[in-house]
């Protein structure tokens, strides 16, 4: 049997709504190049049947609770494609996604790893709305803004992309770590960009990523982002950049600043608080113009400080955290579900 061009592989939980919208888009690609569908779960029953239903070839693993990142090894062992696309079960993508994929690929034959951006679904609320507009911007995210809304293509790093709608050749891989609980593909990436292979992001390779619903949801996020980073930070110091840490001296700053206007009976300890407002007014307003929602702007002004308070705290987690991260990559163990009676084809 001659190999895919695509190996997707896509990690699910207990979200079969979203896994339903997630494999409706893949069955609906035109023009695409042959792909093959692996698809790993820690509870197969429900899973199997919705992925058989669609992709009767497909294979679909019932793994062991685990890390993300150990549960993609399990697919990554398995694949044959000459391109490993990972996607996650809440994503939904247009018609053309895995033909723009290619046609890059040949375009850029040198590139090593591909990946675009991971937007907003359309119909969303106005609260996940505003919140895809804080994450792409600058002033709520930084150097990763890219990974939230278009940006110029070009040579890229280990900022631009996001696991959700990530390509890498299978030649080049290198298994995920099994024990970060996020950020694993920053992990990835570094080992990638550390033997020089070449990385190259395009707006047109884009995703919509399912937003948190509530605010709770987007901090806890927020935070497990941050968590993740700083277990990569404990593990590999060598990741480090100033924007990764910025957030965590921001909560820092927060806390010290007024036992500081305490102690010395001055505001001038207070100035780069005032400095901050201003620029979160600044973003704040910047998502409001881009939205052309003024509305949006009160969101606005509570989502980004949530960002960097949230990540913040979740780096100093990570870095801090007791446990310390086993450089041991394994693969949990997996037992492959077959096609059966029990897990008919549905019909067009």
């Amino acid at each position: 049997m001659p190999e895919p061009f695509f190996s997707i592989c896509i990690v699910t939980g207990r979200r079969t709504d979203l896994l339903e919208a997630c494999l409706a888009s893949l069955a609906d690609q035109q023009d695409a190049p042959p792909f093959e569908l692996l698809v790993a779960a820690d509870r197969d029953a429900t899973v199997a049947a919705q992925v058989f239903a669609r992709f009767p070839e497909a294979k679909v693993a019932a793994v062991e609770p685990s890390f993300p990142g150990a549960a993609r090894n399990v697919l990554i062992d398995a694949a044959r494609g000459t391109w490993l696309l990972f996607l996650d079960d809440d994503v939904t993508f247009p018609r053309g996604l895995l033909r723009r994929f290619a046609d890059l690929a040949a375009l850029h034959p040198e590139a090593l790893v591909l990946g675009g951006p991971n937007e907003t679904p359309p119909r969303s609320s106005r609260f996940q709305v505003v919140q895809g507009a804080v994450l792409s911007s600058v002033v709520a995210s930084g150097p990763v803004r890219r990974r939230y809304g278009p940006h110029p293509a070009g040579t890229a790093d280990e900022r631009w992309f996001i696991l959700c709608n990530l390509a890498v050749r299978r030649d080049a891989m290198v298994p995920f770590a099994s024990d970060l609980a996020c950020a694993e593909e920053n992990q990835m990436l570094n080992e990638l960009s550390g033997r020089g292979y070449p990385m190259h992001y395009d707006p047109k390779l884009a995703v919509f990523h399912e937003r948190r619903s509530t605010f709770g949801g987007f901090w806890r996020q927020m935070r497990k982002y941050g968590l993740g980073r700083g277990q990569l930070l404990r593990r590999d110091p060598s990741s480090l950049r100033l924007a990764f840490l910025l957030p965590s001296a921001l909560l820092a700053y927060l806390v010290a600043a007024p036992l500081a206007v305490l102690a010395t009976g001055s505001m001038v300890p207070a100035i780069p608080l005032l400095v901050y407002v201003a620029g979160v007014l600044a973003g704040a307003a910047r998502v409001a113009v881009t939205l052309r929602r003024p509305s949006a702007m009160a969101w606005a002004m509570a989502l980004i400080p949530t960002v960097h308070v949230a990540y913040g705290a979740g780096v100093v987690a990570g870095v801090v955290s007791h446990t310390r991260p086993r450089r041991v990559r394994s693969t949990p163990k997996a037992r492959w579900v077959a096609m059966s009676a029990e897990h008919p084809r549905r019909e067009p």
